[in-house]
């Protein structure tokens, strides 16, 4: 019994050994080129929040058909976008928000129908901290004392597009007079605590994980001493001679309480002083003559409060008892006699908010920089924060609306960043609209004044980056060179063109995509080091730059070394190694580099100086199939040119002369051949086997049955 199992296991491990050589050679029979990944950099190292422009090329490692597919950009294994592939088989992403570090960055190609997928190697992408200006900026000045003033901070990236974030100190004479968080990068500080007189004020940044530390410029804030009002008030209106009478001075102001003391006069003479506590001052007094007494009160006033007197108050004073000591005057103090306290008020119809303000942080930019405009609300005494949006207008002409935030108990604050086209803009007013819950105590209304802008048509500093495809590149490979305009504006794309020049060739002017870059083929590069230039001559709103990249060009059939980073250069991926011709591969299967076509009224064979080409699709080039009986002594004799031996090496050599599906079809056939062959021979066998042992059992019984 186990002898008859034999030849079903042999067939099984035969039909298994098929299979397995099936698998791998059908994806190699699919037409799947390899292929390599460079991964380049606009700007290396570059500043937090500056554009930064990775470009991928996929270099076919056999062929010459331009890949397809797409390219996913990741950043220590997260995404940062995926791009298709352009027409060149390179793919660019626009990145900006890389924080300040140094970054893996690794382009990860799809793959197609032609070409197996790939990754570059990792680049060693450089995020260096931003430099910041900050910028102060008071609402109001001069200010009374005892007003509550509100600044304006705002801390700008000197390029780029970030942010800045985290807290502003306000610091007047080394002392901190107040704080504020950064949101979208501008803070609004309130101060109270300012006495009288002049103040110079800075804003201190500390800096934040991105961005450096900055000091604003001083800023010298005059608050002049409040005004004051007094008012005088008599108890009883009429007194007889020797009776005693109260006198109440009421000091008020529109931003505090007043300190300080009061002196009360009869007739322009002092009868007696009394200082103020909680804004009142009072003086009992008794007269000893009838007839009318001149009363008045007079602040003097101290460095925070400017003084005032009272209107005269006409006392009646008839005969009566006489003083006994003629008339003692006598002052005290009355606490209970409180001063007016506006924060009481309540408004019984709707007003404007106290007031408005507009600001803008820079007033002069250049165009493509932000400039923040700004508006402080002070709210009614006792209504809530002035909630709404405020319009920022230039003549009438709507430039951006925001919403406000509070900043205070009845304070409001509004922050716009905008980009305005060059030219002056002289007038800019802030237009309050109060919303649903705020239409209950204000009005809409408009900022008493306004402020200028200017933005200057200034060309913004560039500088010009190259990078090539492949470095170090075989001889006679095509390479796609690519310069990008770096520049500091976040609004503004270069237009024009760049020229490209390689060991002295006539430049080649190609123009710029919005992305500000540009790209040339290298048809040939003889071997050496090459130097190839570009310069872009600059438009109306960008300066003119050059830069240069050194390339490596390896002769032909000699080993490509590993492309190595250089100081001046970006990291470039490692190109596969050159396939070495299999056995059994005819000649022209050999890896030999195919010249790219070139356009008409150039010469595609290898010369000294580079030919510059636009990029153009080609199709990869027929493969060569196996002859059939050609030059054979008899014609109808079996051609094993046409299907090579069945042996692993001259497999993967037939496959790669594109007779993979005709081979994998004979070891499939050929399987199935042997296996029902020895299915038949195991049939046979066991027939055979059959008829021998009856046979033998007969004859046995035959002897059996004979007489001894």
């Amino acid at each position: 019994m186990p002898g008859r199992r034999r030849p079903w296991l042999l067939g099984a491990v035969l039909l298994a050994v098929g299979a397995v050589l099936a698998v791998p050679l059908a994806a190699v029979a699919s037409g799947e080129g390899a292929t390599s990944v460079t991964l380049t950099s606009s700007e290396n190292p570059a500043a937090y929040g500056d554009q930064i422009i990775l470009t991928a090329s996929v270099i076919p490692t056999t062929g010459t058909s331009i890949p397809t597919g797409s390219v996913t950009f990741e950043n220590s294994g997260y995404s940062l976008g995926t791009v298709t592939l352009g027409p060149t088989g390179q793919a660019a992403l626009v990145e900006s928000a890389l924080a300040a570090e140094t970054h893996g960055i690794v382009a990860d190609y799809s793959g197609s129908d032609t070409y197996a997928s790939s990754a570059s190697v990792a680049l060693e992408q450089t995020v260096t901290v931003q430099g910041s200006t900050t910028l102060l900026l008071p609402t109001v000045n001069p200010a009374p004392y005892g007003e509550t003033l509100v600044f304006v901070v705002a801390v700008v990236p000197d390029g780029g597009t970030g942010v800045p974030t985290g807290t502003i100190t306000l610091m007047s004479g080394g002392s901190t007079v107040g704080t504020a968080t950064l949101t979208g990068g501008t803070a609004a500080v309130v101060v109270s605590s300012l006495d009288a007189g002049s103040h110079s004020l800075t804003a201190a940044y500390p800096g934040d994980h991105n961005f450096s530390p900055s000091v604003s410029g001083a800023v010298t804030e005059t608050i002049n001493a409040a005004s004051t009002a007094t008012t005088l008030t008599v108890s009883p209106t009429t007194a007889a001679t020797g009776q005693q009478v109260t006198l109440t001075a009421a000091v008020t102001s529109a931003w505090a309480l007043p300190a300080g003391a009061v002196t009360f006069s009869a007739g322009g003479s002092s009868i007696g002083t009394s200082s103020l506590s909680g804004g009142a001052a009072t003086l009992v007094a008794c007269f000893a003559h009838s007839g009318t007494e001149e009363l008045s009160a007079a602040y003097a006033g101290i460095a925070d409060f400017s003084p005032s007197t009272s209107a005269t108050v006409a006392l009646p004073v008839k005969g009566g008892s006489k003083c006994t000591s003629g008339c003692v005057t006598t002052a005290v103090l009355s606490p209970s006699a409180a001063g007016i306290s506006l924060d009481s008020f309540q408004s019984s119809a709707p007003q404007p908010p106290q007031l408005i303000t507009v600001g803008a942080l820079p007033q002069s930019v250049n165009q493509g920089q932000k400039v923040t405009l700004n508006s402080t609300l002070y709210g009614l005494s006792g209504a809530p924060f002035p909630s709404g949006t405020v319009d920022f207008l230039q003549g009438g002409a709507l430039l951006g609306s925001v919403a406000t935030t509070p900043v205070g108990a009845n304070y409001g604050f509004a922050s716009l960043p905008v980009l305005l086209s060059a030219g002056s803009y002289p007038s800019i007013t802030a237009e309050y609209l109060p919303n649903a819950s705020a239409q209950a105590w204000y009005t809409s209304a408009t900022s008493s004044s306004s402020v200028a802008v200017t933005v200057t048509r200034v060309p913004a500093p560039t500088t010009l980056g190259v990078a090539t495809s492949l470095n170090p590149s075989p001889e006679g490979h095509a390479l796609i060179v690519t310069a990008t305009v770096n520049h500091p504006s976040s609004s503004l794309t270069p237009t024009g063109a760049i020229t490209f020049t390689a060991n002295g060739t006539k430049p080649v002017a190609i123009a710029v995509n919005s992305l500000g870059q540009a790209s040339a083929t290298l048809s040939t590069l003889a071997a050496g080091t090459q130097t190839i230039s570009a310069s872009y001559p600059g438009d109306e709103n960008f300066a003119a730059s050059s830069g240069s990249t050194t390339e490596t060009v390896t002769a032909s059939g000699s080993p490509t070394p590993t492309p190595k980073p250089t100081p001046t250069a970006q990291p470039t991926s490692t190109p596969l190694p050159t396939s070495t011709p299999k056995p059994g591969a005819t000649p022209a299967a050999s890896a030999t580099p195919t010249a790219t076509p070139s356009p008409k009224g150039t010469t595609t064979s290898p010369a000294p100086a580079a030919v510059i080409v636009p990029p153009a699709t080609t199709t990869p080039p027929s493969r060569p199939s196996g002859v059939s009986g050609a030059g054979a002594a008899n014609p109808d004799q079996f051609d094993t040119s046409a299907v090579p031996p069945i042996d692993l090496i001259s497999l993967v050599s037939g496959i790669h002369m594109g007779n993979g599906p005709q081979i994998i079809l004979f070891l499939v056939l050929g399987n199935a051949l042997l296996i029902a062959a020895i299915v038949v021979a195991a049939r046979r066998g066991r027939k055979l086997t059959r008829r021998s042992l009856e046979w033998a059992g007969g004859g046995a019984d035959q002897l059996g049955s004979a007489p001894r």
